[in-house]
């Protein structure tokens, strides 16, 4: 069964983690820009996204997989000194055709500086004229309510730019969640493994919710993450008896039709 993991930090991890995505079945990750240190100006930024582009995707299809990247503005990376440069360089990034995605971007205390700053992303995408979808960081920390709330914010914020709620895809949603994002008419992401959602409770969401606006990723990062949480997340979904060509879609055509366009 073909895999799209898609959500992977891949400057977090080493060659082997890869080669192993790509043993179990793993065919395509999308690579998300987020913050792996504090970035001091704008060139810092810019080099990173750069370094996104044109050294983690090809370590990444050397080891047998096809790369995708994301690149927004994470609240935790936003650089300390001035940086009006990436605000003119960000409407270049997004014409990239490696570019399939703004992202990550989201709130992690959903303060009105961290808003501004999606909101300020997404007026850049609608304004660049490309047609690219969003990931939108939910905030883990927070209690639900806050995180439902967050939900029905991003909306407000994407009909304020345009942006379609079918092109925005609220990643780490969970069973207190999911039913926010569907209510708002985005794409739910579930983040299977230790930090974010027990494999029982991505089942659990797969069979009551609709799996036609379900993606699944690992968040495979440095610390905590899980390398096989999708293919284990496949035998699980299996195991649960839904049907395979549903566990397809999760696993792999729901991410192809929201991100290679």
């Amino acid at each position: 069964m073909k895999i799209f993991d898609a959500h992977v930090y891949a400057d977090d991890r080493p060659d082997a983690d890869f080669s192993n995505l790509h043993w179990f079945d793993v065919e395509r990750v999308l690579l998300c820009a987020h913050a792996p240190y504090g970035f001091q100006t704008a060139a810092d930024l810019l080099g990173y996204f750069q370094h996104l582009l044109d050294v983690e995707t090809v370590r990444v299809e050397q080891l047998g997989l096809q790369a995708h990247v994301a690149l927004g503005i994470h609240p935790e990376a936003v650089p300390s000194r001035a940086h009006y440069e990436i605000w003119r360089e960000l409407p270049l990034l997004l014409q990239d055709a490696r570019v399939v995605a703004l992202g990550e971007i989201g709130v992690i205390d959903s303060t009105e500086r961290e808003w501004a700053l999606v909101d300020r992303q997404l007026r850049v995408l609608a304004a660049s004229g490309v047609k690219k979808p969003v990931v939108f960081r939910l905030p883990t920390a927070l209690d639900p309510r806050a995180r439902r709330d967050a939900i029905e914010r991003m909306g407000t914020v994407a009909d304020a730019n345009g942006v379609p709620r079918t092109d925005v895809l609220i990643q780490h949603v969970d069973w207190l969640t999911i039913d926010a994002a569907e209510a708002e008419g985005f794409l739910s992401g579930l983040t299977p493994g230790p930090l974010f959602l027990e494999v029982e409770d991505a089942v659990r969401i797969a069979t009551h919710h609709d799996r036609r606006r379900i993606v699944a990723g690992s968040a495979l990062r440095s610390g905590g993450a899980d390398v096989l949480a999708l293919p284990k997340l496949a035998v699980a979904l299996t195991e649960a008896g839904i049907p395979r060509s549903d566990i397809e879609r999760i696993l792999y055509g729901n991410a192809m039709r929201f991100y290679v366009r």
